[in-house]
């Protein structure tokens, strides 16, 4: 009998060595860009809901790379209108 051939993933802390960031800023990325400019998509869940475990596939950094260059950065969408000099 041959031992069943093991699929490895890339979690949030395996993403987040890509970038050089914590764990928990890949998770805030994964909730804040949901519906504007969303992460890509795991490649498998465990559990359900937002307690899921997510994983990605490991020859997928090229595209959280590229999603990544992409997102919008710091001041983008808004926010609080600044008040005109009268």
């Amino acid at each position: 009998m041959t031992a069943p051939t093991i699929l490895r993933y890339v979690g949030v802390s395996g993403i987040a060595k890509w970038f050089g960031v914590e764990p928990k800023t890949v998770t805030k990325w994964l909730r804040r860009y949901t519906y504007t400019h969303p992460c890509p998509p795991p490649d498998a869940e465990i559990g359900d809901g937002d307690g899921a475990i997510r994983g990605w596939l490991p020859d997928r950094e090229a595209e959280w790379r590229a999603w990544h260059a992409s997102r919008p950065g710091q001041g983008a969408g808004g926010g609080r209108p600044r008040k005109r000099a009268t």
